[in-house]
């Protein structure tokens, strides 16, 4: 029997919302094909839909209480300190290695979360969250060097950053950084064996982050001039990404299963919901009183903060000392001179949140080195925080900020449930993004977004086409959880128990699925310990900055 094979191919962020008109218009035909000659459908994320957690959950078919990563940056459970989220937080084996462990020789690009590489059947190549160009982000180590006299070096971040440049010079890096990272891309295709192959385009996320108002006449930032101006660039990547797509697919052999999917859709966001701010009006979360903090808060209460820092030295011209500003020079100097977390009294707070999308912590005694909140009172805090915030209403025209609530057990289930927040303020994605940033960024608790006008919705795309594949299939209720196990079942691997995710059978013609019936097997998720940190300081901060620069910390 000839050998299967399965070659993924993430696009990060992609939607039908923005890409639909182009692919009835023919003008991303490889997209389209696939899409059409295979089994196709939008793809559930999950709960929050932030790549950090995603992606993870596409790994390893499982939901965040098991492989245990929420977002970018979590609070430790030691301390109050923020770490960053790595790819040996991941608390349960990813789909590459269990592949890899039962003989298939697997290759993963650019799939956020995977840094560092360890070895592996095969070969790995990491760039998001790589500390810089000097760390080891291959396996084998000796394949950076293979990759760089073969097709240059591996560009692990974009020339450019979103904000403060012309919009059409950004979408340009964009397109450029996936033509450089294709070369080496398309000759692992080639020279390396591979029966798993999964490679991640990170762009399509970064740009629709920066680009949604251009390409969104709704949007209260949009600007028509602007936007006529740049939507050439714009549809000139999308087609670029295209054309690389089509490079690549056409070296996947005609016997392996192809899988196109993102980890979520996206759309438009209009404000910022500063968590931390309304938690500190709500008297959940209290300030320190001494004479430096006393300061701080006065001056933050003035408007004395990091984002109006920013705009002040814009508007002076004093660009230079804007990039010094936004760096933090180590984000340790900004936490000297504005209200942080530095200055929070935890003994007298209850609740704080850490991350991108609503994520709550209780400062539970017994869980926390200085908790507020007594076990017998847990869910009366719980109720109390969602009962408010339901109630909270945008001042500007009452709409409702925060229409879903989601108690930690209600979304996360599992080895690692337990150091996931314990609710998660789910805001209208059409219209809020709720950050709950450790630096107290702004003094406002709802205020118009600055920077990015697009942002991640819960529904991406998914589409399967190869040998067993029904053309044409419409797949409904397809979750991000679900590729893993149907990767492995594909490959003629049993699926572990534990794995959240469903084989997506509905793909399948009727005589794949009676000539391949599921097998399971009982191995364990293991013990759901992940590392906390495996960056130094100059390398967290390298991370950090990474981060700053795309929107995701302040």
């Amino acid at each position: 029997m000839t050998q299967r094979k399965v070659a993924v191919f993430g696009l990060d962020g992609i939607t039908f919302d923005l890409l639909q008109p182009w692919l009835d218009e023919g003008r991303l035909p490889n997209l389209a094909r696939l899409l059409a000659e295979g089994a196709s459908g939008r793809l559930r994320s999950t709960i929050p839909p932030v790549s950090a957690s995603a992606w993870p959950s596409f790994a390893t078919g499982t939901n965040p209480g098991q492989h245990s990563l929420i977002d970018f940056t979590y609070p430790a459970q030691d301390s109050y300190e923020i770490r960053v989220s790595n790819g040996l937080t991941v608390a349960v084996p990813a789909v590459w290695q269990i592949a890899g462990a039962a003989g298939k020789q697997v290759g993963v690009i650019s799939l956020p979360m995977t840094y560092p590489p360890r070895p592996m059947n095969g070969f790995m190549l990491c760039s998001f969250l790589t500390p810089s160009a000097e760390s080891e982000y291959t396996w084998p180590p000796e394949l950076k060097q293979e990759l760089i006299d073969a097709c240059g070096a591996f560009p692990l971040r974009m020339s450019e950053k979103g904000r403060g440049v012309d919009p059409a010079i950004f979408v340009r890096a964009c397109k450029q950084l996936e033509i450089d990272r294709a070369r080496s891309v398309l000759h692992l295709l080639r020279e390396k064996p591979w029966d798993l192959f999964i490679y991640v385009l990170e762009t399509t996320d970064n740009l629709q982050h920066e680009i949604w108002h251009l390409v969104d006449p709704t949007h209260p930032m949009h600007d028509p001039d602007t936007a006529a101006r740049v939507l050439p660039d714009i549809l000139d990547y999308y087609e670029t990404v295209d054309r690389l797509l089509g490079e690549m697919l056409a070296l996947v052999p005609d016997e392996a299963m192809t899988i196109v999917l993102s980890d979520h859709g996206f759309g438009p966001f209009h404000k910022f919901f500063h968590i931390n701010n309304w938690l500190a009006a709500n008297g959940w979360l209290a300030f320190k009183r001494t004479p430096v903090s006393l300061i701080k808060r006065a001056a933050f209460k003035l408007g004395v903060t990091p984002i109006n820092a920013l705009k002040w030295l814009t508007m002076l011209g004093l660009s230079d000392m804007r990039k010094n500003v936004k760096r933090g020079r180590g984000g340790k100097t900004l936490r000297r001179f504005f209200l942080s977390f530095n200055d929070v009294d935890w003994a007298r707070t209850k609740a704080f949140s850490v991350g991108n999308f609503g994520q709550v912590y209780l400062n539970v005694k017994g869980q926390r080195p200085h908790g507020a909140v007594e076990p017998e009172e847990y869910e009366a805090v719980r109720d109390a925080i969602i009962a408010r915030a339901k109630e909270l209403r945008d001042p500007e025209d009452g709409s409702q900020v925060v229409p879903i609530v989601y108690r930690r057990e209600e979304v996360f289930h599992g080895i690692s449930a337990a150091r996931l927040p314990d609710l998660v303020l789910h805001t209208d994605r059409a219209k809020y993004v709720s950050f709950g940033h450790a630096d107290f960024g702004s003094s406002r608790i709802i205020e118009p977004s600055t920077g990015q006008t697009g942002h991640h919705h819960m529904e991406g795309v998914v589409g399967l086409r190869g040998p067993g594949v029904r053309p044409g299939a419409k797949l409904e209720g397809a979750s991000l959880l679900d590729p893993a196990p149907t990767i492995l079942h594909y490959l003629g691997l049993p699926v572990p128990e534990y794995m959240d995710g469903r084989v997506l059978t509905d793909a399948f013609t009727d005589e794949f699925n009676a000539a391949n019936p599921i097998t399971y097997n009982q191995a364990g998720p293991g013990e759901g310990v992940g590392s906390d940190s495996i960056y130094s300081d100059a390398e967290e901060e390298l991370v950090m900055q990474k981060l700053r620069d795309l929107g995701y910390v302040a």
